[in-house]
């Protein structure tokens, strides 16, 4: 259940319409560690950084290793040629996923938001394991309750 928590964590809004990804890259891992950890990141030349800016007031969420270790379960170590799990439904009828059942990482976002429940069932027993191994070795959450503006700066938002 920990990591239908943390999971859930991505259908705070790591996606929405006009962001949706159809790469794994730093844009999307940025969106990720936003919802995840509940703290926005500085995009500068493709470097993130933390900061201290919380997206909600009063969320508890994972700590950033925590979360960089869930995002790695979806994307693959950093230069993965093939993600463990396809980032969007046309990726997913690409011959290097011909055996793989799971929902695509865009379509996971979605069905989050309306059924965390059914979504987390839908998500095969390799990831859930590995999701709660990131949990069990990272630590079980932070807390972040400060409330701050989002930096002006900003080159993109987690939309809820």
């Amino acid at each position: 259940m920990i990591g239908l928590v943390a999971l859930a964590a991505l259908a705070l809004g790591g996606c929405k319409q006009d962001n949706t990804p159809t790469e794994y890259n730093t844009l999307t891992r940025q969106n990720f560690l936003e919802t995840c950890t509940n703290l926005y990141f500085d995009n500068t030349d493709d470097t993130l950084a933390i900061t201290s800016n919380t997206i909600k007031a009063d969320v508890t969420a994972p700590d950033q290793n925590t979360c960089e270790c869930m995002y790695q379960v979806f994307a693959g170590p950093d230069g993965a040629e093939t993600p463990p799990v396809p980032i969007n439904s046309s990726v997913a009828k690409e011959a290097q996923y011909s055996g793989y059942t799971g929902p695509n990482f865009t379509t996971l976002n979605s069905d989050l938001k309306a059924d965390p429940q059914k979504a987390w069932d839908g998500v095969p027993q390799d990831l859930k394991d590995q999701i709660n191994t990131c949990n069990a070795t990272q630590g079980e959450s932070s807390s972040t309750t400060s409330t701050t503006a989002a930096p002006a700066t900003s080159t993109t938002t987690a939309a809820p």
